[in-house]
């Protein structure tokens, strides 16, 4: 596939530009030690499969989530608004980027393409968040579904996307992990959709749906026409320069 007419590089976020596994976990354990007083009777193991179970379901967001824990959990002095509070206060800052994330941003944003990213969920997480991953300076553009009214994978919030980077649907490469949310509505839009494939991805996107797959996010650079490597530089294991 030619993709010399590509001018914008779109991302998921959670689960493609950071690991969402060990920041979700991270965040679920440090948030039931700052509640362990009100949770004496409750387990951290039932506490945390039980917000995985609910966080994976796309039809709870977080207040929703919260007061199906204090439900469960017959938690009765305190409230969800008390635990979606230490979620807005805090779950910003339990980010674990990819080896190679920083590095292909950096370099995809040096040949001169605009980059987003789409993520559902407040616009002030996610942008604490890009912030405290160190890849905002490399960020041009950021939708949410709290800015358009509509969750991925709504056509709206793609189509938000299209509008700000000003460039044809074809023009655009979408990356992402999920292949009901990212990699089937953005070849729908007309994208050139990469899936990036995880090692425990339960769903695989149908053949027609996805244009490449990769397991990492430095194989972009594989994947595009330009030559991303300077003349001489070397780099170690890890995606280090040295």
């Amino acid at each position: 596939m030619d993709l010399s007419h590509i001018k914008a590089i779109v991302f998921d976020l959670e689960g493609t530009l950071l690991d969402r596994v060990k920041s979700r976990e991270k965040f679920i354990e440090e948030q039931f030690e700052r509640f362990h007083d009100y949770f004496v009777h409750v387990q951290l193991a039932d506490f945390k499969n039980k917000f995985i179970e609910l966080d994976d379901d796309e039809d709870n967001d977080k207040p929703e989530l919260y007061k199906q824990i204090i439900k469960q959990f017959h938690i009765d002095r305190l409230t969800w608004k008390d635990l979606f509070h230490d979620f807005e206060m805090h779950f910003y800052r339990y980010v674990f980027p990819y080896y190679d994330t920083l590095y292909t941003l950096e370099k995809l944003s040096s040949h001169d393409y605009k980059i987003g990213v789409i993520a559902n969920g407040k616009s002030k997480i996610k942008q604490f968040r890009l912030h405290s991953l160190g890849i905002m300076h490399v960020i041009n553009y950021l939708t949410t579904s709290e800015t358009v009214g509509y969750r991925k994978p709504h056509p709206k919030i793609f189509e938000d996307m299209i509008e700000q980077l000003d460039v044809e649907p074809s023009e655009i490469m979408y990356v992402g992990d999920d292949a009901l949310n990212d990699v089937a509505p953005a070849r729908a839009m007309g994208m050139v959709s990469v899936w990036y494939k995880q090692e425990d991805a339960e769903l695989e996107p149908l053949e027609e749906e996805v244009d490449f797959t990769i397991t990492t996010i430095e194989e972009l650079l594989t994947i595009l026409p330009e030559n991303f490597e300077p003349e001489g530089e070397e780099r170690n294991g890890n995606g280090f320069i040295y």
